[in-house]
């Protein structure tokens, strides 16, 4: 299955700007900055059985899923940073809990009516930043896990240390 890879130590490295996204809610060209915050949380979040974060928010804004990753509703969030105090890692930070009401849509539309299709995001983007990939499951070795249906993030990870998958 293809999907949208996102380097996060070479995105961090780039100037925004440079890297365009033609999602059509995106008139700032902000989708770089939603799909960095996506992978951020997703891959820095440690998916804690007890979940201190979401037992903290008074709104109901974080979720935990059956797979076990914490889910934002950033319109319920009313920006009281219960989570991040409540998160025994320190791992929320105040700037990934904020109001993004549009996300990237991976460009899907375009992906089914032509499988050739690069987002102009990967098009863009500096060599390997964001690329359009087929992976099928997480390959922790190399720091790359999947994120729903449409993502997949390398980065380090507190799953890896050393190198070695813990």
């Amino acid at each position: 299955m293809k999907r949208l890879l996102i380097d996060t130590e070479k995105l961090l490295q780039t100037d925004p700007l440079k890297v365009r996204c033609e999602y059509i809610y995106h008139s700032d060209n902000n989708g770089l900055i939603s799909l960095l915050e996506i992978a951020e949380f997703a891959v820095f979040c440690r998916q804690c059985p007890e979940a201190h974060c979401v037992k903290a928010c008074p709104k109901d804004a974080l979720e935990r899923q059956v797979d076990g990753t914490v889910k934002r509703y950033n319109l319920r969030c009313v920006g009281c940073k219960s989570c991040v105090i409540a998160c025994p890692f320190g791992t929320l930070f105040p700037e990934s809990i904020n109001y993004v009401t549009t996300h990237c849509d991976y460009c899907l539309g375009q992906l089914e009516e032509n499988t050739d299709y690069l987002p102009l995001c990967v098009e863009t983007s500096p060599e390997g930043a964001i690329a359009m990939v087929d992976i099928e499951e997480d390959s922790p070795r190399e720091g790359i896990f999947l994120v729903g249906k449409h993502m997949a993030v390398k980065s380090m990870n507190w799953r890896l240390k050393e190198g070695r998958v813990l």
